[in-house]
């Protein structure tokens, strides 16, 4: 029995050191002054239903908390005053078929873009999203398609910004006759540099 409790509080603590880490190795740069550890030490109703993953909880104050008026950080409760707008995040307006990266409210690269061609369900879905996934070179695949792409940051689903060399232009109303099948596809040297600016969890706003 005493060896059963000595175990028990062993892996208590490795639980705790590993969630403790977790939540300190969210790169502020994804989120600007976003703090985890904060954001779920304040608000333990939503650490019960996102558990410790900064990016999850990130995901939250993007979508329900800032609505809320929650606090993303001890200063913003001294100051009592919740901000209601992003500083860090990628801004993808289809109207205007531009990728903007800003960064503590400065906008740090701005490019020509393609989105999803209107209709068939290849439209680029709207809304806030984080980046997912960061992958330095990879397939994509789909019914009729099969490229390669060297930066690959998905946000949502199948969905993500990448380069697109088979292409020569970008920008203005290609996206209504020769759209993406709903990526934001990029010039090559744009997506290598977002690639290397962003981390995982960093806002992606796309409207």
């Amino acid at each position: 029995m005493k060896n059963t409790r000595i175990w028990l509080n062993v892996l208590l603590a490795i639980c705790v050191f590993f969630s403790t880490a977790l939540l300190t190795s969210f790169p502020s740069r994804a989120s600007g002054d976003f703090d985890p550890v904060y954001y779920a030490q304040r608000y333990p109703d939503v650490a019960a239903a996102y558990g410790n993953d900064p990016v999850a909880l990130y995901g939250h104050y993007l979508n329900f908390g800032m609505n809320e008026h929650r606090f993303k950080n001890a200063q913003e409760e001294a100051d009592n005053q919740a901000s209601d707008t992003l500083d860090t995040y990628i801004d993808v307006d289809i109207a205007n078929q531009t990728v903007t990266y800003y960064v503590d409210g400065v906008a740090v690269l701005t490019s020509p873009c393609v989105t999803g061609q209107p209709g068939n369900g290849r439209s680029t879905p709207t809304g806030v999203f984080q980046v997912l996934t960061k992958i330095p070179g990879k397939y994509l695949v789909g019914p009729d398609w099969n490229v390669w792409v060297d930066r690959w940051m998905r946000f949502t689903g199948a969905v993500g910004l990448h380069d697109a060399n088979w292409r020569s232009k970008f920008g203005g109303s290609i996206y209504k006759s020769n759209g993406s099948h709903g990526c934001v596809n990029l010039p090559s040297d744009v997506a290598k540099q977002l690639y290397d600016m962003v981390e995982i969890g960093t806002a992606v706003v796309v409207h």
